[in-house]
């Protein structure tokens, strides 16, 4: 830097590391140039030709900046206008700029710095210019991976809500009305044989009372094995009611009181929203009755300027910063996950003083695209 000074300045002063310095500026790969206060361009490396088309460093040192810079925008920039107002800007103040993108007209993208130098005689403007287009590229490339890929779970995760939908529905109608007749049958078969079986025929008759009390169990198993997959009703009464029912069942198994509370009293969701509320609360209930320790659970529903909002939070231990931000949570991940497909998030926070806030934000269905 010392080597440029001097060269900016004019100053004739030798300088050994002069020739290192200024073999390294022409061996960059990325373009650099700069200019005297006056707008002299005293430095431009290979580079910086290459980038702009130019003949070479020779063809371009002792020209003026500006005369350059109309040269070439008006064929290179964008939008120019602006870029010219910026770039005089930031002269005019001796502002630096790191990082600033720069978009020309042909499709590539440029990373622009610039750094002035104040001097003895002056103030030297330094720009320093890295063609990003490949990075840029593969960027807009990854991002729509990852879109793809979200896109993917989400169609993949609404086919199996639908179809355990189908399946609870399956087992309900068929199964239930098939255990219910059996049942029936059972109980039409002890009274016939209460009365009319000679005494020698009681032990068919407990046998029977058996398998009734069998079929009983089978009824109850297939009703919970129905709810659980997905509970009728979410379909029938919608969210709020399958909340306030989930809360009401997690506080009798855990002892862990668990207060619902929903801002307008009566919100209407659509069924993304629907799926994806429900299985997050239930991974969230999850977590506290196996890691928060907690003796309550508050749960919030609100609806406000287009943005559906629910809350669950506890008074447990709380979570761990690493809780928060390690890729074997795979809970959190998931939960991530069904809030991302619909544009929301979910923030996981500790709480003030204790226990752990989850907030999850969806965005209304025409504004997520859904």
């Amino acid at each position: 830097m010392v080597a440029l000074a001097r060269r900016l300045l004019k100053d004739p002063a030798p300088d050994p590391y002069a020739s290192l310095l200024e073999t390294l500026i022409a061996n960059l790969q990325d373009g650099v140039m700069a200019e005297t206060s006056e707008g002299r361009i005293v430095v431009a490396n290979a580079a910086f030709c290459r980038i702009f088309g130019l003949p070479g460093p020779s063809r371009v040192i002792g020209r003026m900046a500006h005369e350059l810079r109309e040269e070439l925008w008006a064929k290179l920039i964008e939008d120019v206008e602006a870029f010219r107002a910026l770039t005089r800007g930031l002269r005019e103040r001796a502002e630096p700029q790191l990082g600033y993108e720069v978009r020309l007209t042909d499709g590539r993208v440029l990373d622009r710095d610039y750094v002035p130098i104040n001097l003895p005689g002056g103030v030297a403007h330094m720009w320093h210019y890295r063609d990003i287009t490949q990075r840029k590229d593969l960027e807009r490339r990854l991002r729509q991976s990852r879109t793809q890929l979200r896109q993917f779970a989400a169609h993949a995760e609404q086919g199996r809500e639908e179809e355990r939908r189908q399946l609870a529905r399956t087992l309900h109608d068929e199964l239930g009305q098939l255990f219910s007749s059996i049942r029936l049958e059972l109980g039409a078969a002890i009274a016939g044989f209460r009365e009319t079986a000679p005494p020698e025929m009681r032990p068919v008759v407990d046998r029977l009372q058996a398998a009734a009390g069998l079929t009983d169990i089978g009824v109850a198993s297939l009703r919970q094995l129905t709810t659980s997959l997905r509970p009728p009703i979410l379909d029938h009464l919608g969210l709020l009611p399958a909340i306030r029912w989930e809360a009401s069942i997690f506080s009798k198994r855990t002892g862990i009181r668990t207060h619902v509370r929903a801002r307008p009293a009566s919100i209407t969701f659509d069924e993304a929203q629907v799926t994806a509320l429900y299985r997050i609360l239930l991974a969230a209930l999850d977590n506290i009755a196996r890691h928060a320790g907690a003796g309550t659970v508050w749960i919030h529903l609100a609806r406000q300027r287009g943005v559906t909002l629910m809350e669950v939070r506890d008074n447990g231990r709380g979570i761990t910063d690493a809780q928060i931000t390690g890729p074997k949570t795979m809970g959190l991940l998931g939960m991530r996950e069904r809030a991302l497909a619909l544009g929301g998030e979910v923030r996981v926070t500790r709480g003030p003083r204790s226990g752990t806030r989850l907030l999850v934000i969806l965005p209304d269905g025409e504004s997520s695209g859904a």
